[in-house]
């Protein structure tokens, strides 16, 4: 029908608007607490490329139902303004018919969600992680300059004379203040050296031949002599075998749900979010009806208020759920059924809402 389709391209094109705005904003939040780690000597474009392209899954998690629903709130909310909703309805279409478009878009984001959360998110972030790792490794050994004092990696200073190819060092100096008040200083001397990184164990490492180690405090001091030496330079990153619960393949958070917690968290929110989609989908129209006379603006900031308490209410869920003060499937599905029980409330009252009928004379 044509009025469908109609309804159905105002829905994209705003979906297409709200999905790329939120996807730039959520990329930028995200990328300015990376900048320290990926910015600087050493990264290029096409390292920044990738780190785009990896968080794309993570991020649509959260944007692609945001967009659904301010998409569904402004299309409309724009028709009730326009009283085009009454006029739909005196040419006899129902509200399950003008909402038709909504709750077909909202299937589609849920197919695609179910996609990203149980299979692309878990892979990308396990891609992220590499990536970055490699950038720190990169901006590390390009950091290094003949004849200057570099300081990439947190509370360490580290001096090379000679540089003889990339990655390797001669001239060594390095000066470490320690993880914590507890440890004592320690200043590291060494003919030569090769830097290098494992991801596997999350670490970047410094190897040194033929050297010394000092370390000292207020009322002592002590020198060893080596020949060979690796010393950890922290990348900040959890190695492979300590991957966080995000990291993990739905089948293994499946198969270990009963022995940790933090996994059956996840699990239960990989599965819950993309119904938020479906939810919305139902929510937006009979809402957004019904609020259509507060304008573009007021819609778009009535569909904002009911994402935040959304994200708000899954938040804090996790976090009770992490203490153990609810189920972990709660954590997950609580806010779904909160926002549930409200779309099929406002749904009842909009289907309520019968079609005008035209009396034809005799």
């Amino acid at each position: 029908m044509i009025i469908h389709r109609l309804i159905f391209k105002e829905l994209l094109m705003n979906f297409m608007v709200a999905i790329l705005s939120l996807s730039v904003i959520l990329f930028m939040e995200k990328f300015v607490r990376l900048t320290r780690l990926v910015m600087g000597k050493g990264a290029d474009i096409t390292d920044i490329l990738k780190v785009f392209i990896y968080l794309q899954p993570s991020i649509l998690l959260l944007s692609v139902p945001m967009a659904i629903l301010i998409a569904i709130f402004l299309t409309y909310g724009r028709m009730a303004a326009d009283n085009e909703i009454v006029i739909l309805k005196g040419s006899g279409m129902s509200f399950p018919g003008i909402s038709r478009a909504a709750i077909f878009i909202s299937f589609l984001g849920f197919l695609l969600l179910l996609f990203i959360s149980l299979y692309l998110s878990p892979l990308s972030m396990h891609s992220f992680k590499k990536i970055l790792h490699e950038a720190i490794t990169k901006k590390a050994s390009m950091a290094l300059e003949e004849e200057s004092f570099s300081k990439v990696f947190k509370d360490t200073v580290i001096y090379v004379k000679d540089m003889p190819s990339k990655n390797k060092f001669s001239g060594i100096f390095i000066y470490n203040d320690g993880e914590n008040p507890a440890k004592k200083p320690v200043v590291i001397v060494a003919e030569n050296g090769a830097i290098s990184s494992n991801l596997e164990e999350g670490t970047i490492k410094l190897s040194m031949n033929n050297g010394m180690i000092h370390t000292y405090n207020d009322k002592s001091s002590s020198e060893i002599s080596f020949s060979e030496y690796d010393f950890i330079l922290a990348s900040g990153i959890n190695p492979v075998r300590q991957s966080k619960p995000a990291e993990m393949s739905t089948s293994a958070l499946w198969n270990n749900r009963n022995n940790d917690l933090s996994w059956k968290i996840e699990l239960n929110r990989r599965l819950a979010i993309p119904f938020a989609s479906i939810i919305f989908g139902f929510l937006g129209p009979a809402l957004a009806s019904r609020i259509g006379k507060l304008g573009r603006l007021g819609s778009f900031s009535f569909s904002l208020s009911i994402l935040m308490f959304y994200y708000l209410f899954l938040i804090m869920g996790e976090g009770f759920a992490k203490a153990e003060k609810i189920p972990a499937f709660l954590s997950g599905w609580g806010p779904n059924i909160f926002f549930g029980i409200i779309a099929v409330f406002f749904c009842y009252i909009a289907y309520q809402d019968k079609p005008i009928k035209r009396h034809h004379p005799l």
